[in-house]
Parts: structure tokens; sequence; C-alpha cells
């Protein structure tokens, strides 16, 4: 796993994320129970833009110059807007009437929201440049002591609050939850700077580890009235996961005496999680840690058979096969490319954040060209899709081997490899064995900008 500090928009965005709930909208409305947004977007990616919450999504049509209007139900909390290759964070409320403007050329410099509910939004949109502006890229944390990162985390925590205070929002819902995603950021923040530091690093990490203990101990766990709100927990989980990492014994003490039974079911499902989204590193520690709080049950025997499944990737192993067509119809497996180091792009056409990998990736192949590396972009597009993948074959000119799968998720490989996300890179040695399951992508994201990534240059390097 490569360890990154900056926290970029896109964590922003997830650990905002609430709980929504979508609604039949009929033409006789009550408009105080729905939210309304219009507006246009200037030389938009896509057709459409996509408004997306837990268990919740709404594609809108745009115009042909690119406008939009519609109106959705929402409960109060935060939506992801997409517009294909981009995505910010919005705060939606009932009776909130929205026009929305911005060039997708500087989509964070130009978003501007007007009308019912704008001050939430352009705060939100101001916040994210300010976080952008404040990131810290890999190069400069390597070169950091924790005290250093301690007082840069709490430099942008108090100036996130300052901000806000400053923002003159009238909407006390909006301001506490804002306020509990600061503090959220913050602590993780400081979480994962500590795993790595001392697990990945070996570095000491003072300061952060007594900031982190003073905060865990502060909290009363058995405080069910606290625990309606998320940030509490969140923060246990994160403390409790990445301090197994740490192996730090005084983690499960304080999972077996300071949580109730209720809290003990969410730590499970994160770990559960954890397993699931296949992080190698955590992976040992989870699975075990299960294996002592759930003994043998059924819910355990499920994660044990996540689990063999994982092992059966391992570096070194028989890669999964595959043989799928080409653009042309030609069909291309991998005993084809034996003898060379494949490099596999999971992708699909709707995905905006493969999209974004796809300059790098072509920049990636130029600089390979001369050696002995196939560079396979697997499509999981439906095949009833398949013109839509050929035309963007064309239309960005892309190059490598270009296949799609014969069944989309469910199609053999991407089973294999327990994908449940892209895109997905995985590299294949001149055998056929696998190097890695979960290979770095083409770009990294570094000091406030994406450029190509050293990680997977060395990984090539290595093994050519």
């Amino acid at each position: 796993m490569r360890f990154k500090i900056s926290i970029s928009k896109s964590l922003a965005i997830l650990t905002t994320l609430l709980l929504t709930f979508s609604v039949s909208l009929f033409y006789c409305q009550d408009y105080s129970k729905i939210v309304r947004l219009s507006g246009k977007i200037s030389n938009p990616n896509s057709d459409n833009i996509m408004i997306i919450g837990k268990d919740f999504k709404k594609v809108i049509k745009l115009s042909s110059e690119g406008e939009f209007s519609d109106t959705l139900g929402a409960e109060p909390g935060y939506y992801s807007f997409y517009d294909y290759k981009e995505s910010t964070s919005i705060y939606l409320e009932p009776g909130y009437d929205l026009n929305i403007t911005l060039n997708t050329k500087e989509f964070d410099e130009t978003i501007k929201y007007v009308g019912i509910g704008d001050r939430p939004n352009n705060f939100l949109a101001s916040y994210f440049m300010f976080k952008e502006k404040n990131a810290i890229g890999n190069n400069a944390y390597k070169n950091m002591s924790a005290q250093e990162y301690f007082d840069h985390s709490m430099m942008t925590f108090e100036k996130s609050l300052t901000l806000l205070n400053q923002s003159n929002i009238d909407n006390e819902s909006f301001t506490s939850k804002q306020n509990e995603t600061f503090q959220f950021e913050l602590l993780n923040d400081l979480i994962e700077s500590k795993v790595g530091s001392e697990y990945f690093s070996g570095k000491s990490t003072g300061i952060i580890t007594q900031y982190l203990d003073k905060k865990i101990n502060s909290i009363n766990f058995k405080d069910t009235l606290l625990f309606k709100s998320n940030y509490p927990l969140k923060f246990f989980i994160s403390y409790f996961t990445s301090g197994l990492v740490a192996n730090d014994k005084n983690c499960l003490n304080k999972f077996e005496n300071d949580i109730n039974e209720i809290q003990k079911k969410d730590v499970i499902s994160s770990l559960k999680r954890g397993i699931s989204f296949y992080n190698e590193e955590k992976l040992e520690v989870y699975y075990f840690t299960l294996k002592k709080l759930l003994g043998n049950d059924n819910s355990f025997q499920q994660i044990k058979t996540k689990y063999d499944q994982i092992h059966q990737l391992k570096k070194g192993n028989p890669s999964p096969s595959f043989n799928y067509p080409d653009s042309s119809g030609k069909s291309i497996s991998l005993a084809s490319l034996k003898g060379k180091l494949v490099y596999i792009d999971v992708w699909a056409t709707w995905c905006g954040p493969c999209l974004a990998q796809i300059p790098y990736l072509k920049e990636l192949e130029e600089k390979y060209r001369s050696k002995e590396v196939a560079f396979v972009s697997l499509s999981i597009d439906q095949l009833k899709d398949s013109t839509k993948w050929k035309k963007m074959i064309v239309n960005k000119e892309l190059e490598g081997i270009q296949i799609i799968a014969d069944n989309a998720w469910r199609s053999a490989f991407v089973k294999d490899y327990l994908i449940e996300g892209i895109p997905r890179f995985i590299l294949i040695d001149q055998s056929g064995n696998i190097i890695s399951p979960n290979a770095p992508r083409p770009a990294s994201y570094n000091e406030g900008n994406y450029e190509l990534s050293d990680e997977i240059q060395i990984l090539l390097d290595e093994n050519l």
C-alpha cells in the first residue's frame, strides 16, 4: 500500500456523505419537501450529471447548451455532484432551490451556487480549494517530523473552523455537521500519519500519539446519547483498526472494555469492510482479529471464504486467465502475452476516475514502448454498450490492447480478482504469475497535482 497523507477533495467528499433517501415525485408537489436544482455546465464532459448519496442516485440530463433543471427528494445531508470526470460535495435540504454554474475546464475554481441554500454550498466550494492549496504531497511528508506534521494538521483544522465561522451560515444543522467533519478529518489524518510513520517507516510519532490517546480517553463510549453523532464512533473505528495494524494491544482492551455491544457490531462491520476491499497490509490483522472476536459463527465463515479467495491472489501465484475480444473481434488471451510483463487496467467508459487515468496511462505506454510490457485495457462495460466502447477507443485515441469482458462485473476474470471498484490495475509477470493484484495507478497525487507515478515505474523496472 502506498501511504498518502494529503487530504484530497475526494477524501473530504467521502468523509461527509450521510444517509439519504429518494421519494417519488409527482406533478402536484409540496416544494418545501423537495430540492430544486438548475444551472448550466460549460464544456460538459457528458450529456448528464449525477447526484449521488448513500442508496441514492439521480441522473439529470443536460440540454445541448449544457443547461439542466430537475427536482429530487432529499433529506438534509451531503451528496456528491458528478460531471463524469469531476465531482464535488454539495449539501442539500428540502426546500433548497439552487442554480449551479461551472466550467469543467476549471471545475473547482468556477463552481458557483445562487438561490436558497447557496451559502453552505459556496462555503464547501471555497473549503475544497483551501484544502487542495494546503495539502501535503508525499515528497514533502517524507521530510517532515511528527511535530511538523502535527503543527500543519492543527493549523489546517483551526483555519477550517475560522473559515466556517466567517461564512455567516445561518444553518445550525449544516455547521454542526461540518464541525464534526473537521474533527474527524483531523483525527483520521493524524491516525494515518501515526500508522504510516510507525508501521511503514519506523519513525517515532510522540506528540501525535499523545494527542490521539488523550482524545480517545476523553470519550465516554458507553454514552448512547453521544453516539447519536457519527463522529466519536468513526474516530474509534479508525483508531482501533489502525492500532491493530500498528500492533497496539491496548486497542483490543479498549474494544473489550470501553464500548457497548451495538458499537462493537459497528467496529466488526468496519473490519469486515477492510477484508472486502482487500487492503493487503491490514488483511492479516483484520482476519485474525475477527477470528478472535467472532469465533466460528456463520459470519466468520463468510469472512474465511473471502480471506481464502484473497490468498489465491498472493504474489507469485498463477494469475486467473482471460480470453476476451478486442475492438476488431480478435480474441486476446493472457496466455498469448506470455514472455511480457502484463499491466492490466480494468475500467469502463462511464467511470470518471478511470478516464482521469488515461492521459497518464498513455504517457506510461509511450515511456515503455520499447520494453517488453503489454498494456491491456479491459473494459467491463455491458456488451450492449460495446459500440460506445469502440467509439471511445477512436475518439480518445486509446492505445495498447483494448478488450472487453464478456459479462461486465460478473465476468470470470473480474470475479476471480475480487474486483469491487474501478479503476483497478493488475501486474502479471512474464510467466503468467501475479506480481500485484492491486498495482499502483499510472497517476499519483503529489503537491496538489496529478503526475505520472514513480511507484508504478519502479515496479515495472524491477520486473523487466
